[in-house]
């Protein structure tokens, strides 16, 4: 069976080459370019000539037209930032050769620091995994500005062995960065969803979002940066629902 490797990118110079390095065991690299305007779309060239530049509004918008643009049955979906080791490139051969299921899990280690940072996360900062290894025809993107929904459907493997290695930040100011992207993002899909903040401004959800990553996700085990990344997780429907405060302020 034959696989399309899909990379989604904006401004990614720093890490784009690594990734698509990870991907040579690809039949096909599709790289999709969200207004990028570094080096990115040079470096991707090196790999591939199906590089797509585009200026999209809706996350899912652009993963589902780097979909459409793939050309073979089976799709690896990554992000620019994500590196597949060898390991775990055999596993994928072995599983969708096989041709017994749609879609399979693939956990994912995030790194900081290139330390892995085990534990303590939710998806509004990292997810766990992800189903990102899928049959062209069986996952549709719904459209939000970050982390958007999406419909998987047909036959489920096994949760692969192997994890994608995420290089998600070198150092804290790209981790407050992200959480700071992030949380405006969300706060522009909360304005235009007119979703009812009340539940955002809790004091106990707050509470207990701190108290599921930093001990039940065992976040503690990570030291300072264990903590740092519990108290940005527990704050961010808090500073998301600010920003939109914000955002109705300013449109009214």
């Amino acid at each position: 069976m034959q696989i399309s490797a899909l990379v989604i990118a904006r401004n990614e110079e720093k890490n784009i080459s690594k990734c698509l390095q990870s991907l040579k065991f690809a039949d096909e690299i599709i790289v999709v370019l969200d207004r990028s305007s570094d080096r990115t779309e040079e470096f991707s060239k090196i790999y591939t000539k199906k590089t797509f530049s585009g200026n999209w509004e809706f996350e899912g918008d652009r993963r589902n037209f780097g979909i459409a643009k793939c050309s073979h049955e089976w799709i690896l979906e990554i992000d620019a930032d994500e590196i597949i080791c060898k390991e775990l490139a055999k596993e994928i051969k072995i599983k969708i050769n096989q041709n017994k299921y749609d879609y399979f899990y693939i956990k994912l280690i995030n790194y900081i620091y290139n330390k892995k940072i085990v534990g303590g996360w939710m998806a509004c900062l990292a997810p766990d995994g992800k189903f990102c290894l899928f049959r062209k025809q069986n996952k549709k993107w719904s459209n939000k500005k970050v982390h958007p929904d999406y419909r998987i459907f047909g036959k489920k493997g096994k949760e692969l062995k192997n994890s994608i290695d995420h290089m998600m930040s070198k150092n804290i100011f790209e981790l407050i960065n992200r959480f700071n992207r992030n949380t405006s993002l969300h706060a522009e899909d909360l304005f235009d969803q007119k979703t009812n903040l009340k539940k955002n401004f809790s004091k106990r959800k707050i509470l207990s979002r701190f108290i599921k990553c930093f001990f039940i996700r065992r976040g503690f085990r990570n030291g300072g940066i264990g903590l740092l990344v519990a108290l940005l997780c527990s704050f961010y429907p808090y500073v998301a629902a600010l920003k939109t405060k914000w955002l109705i302020n300013i449109k009214d």
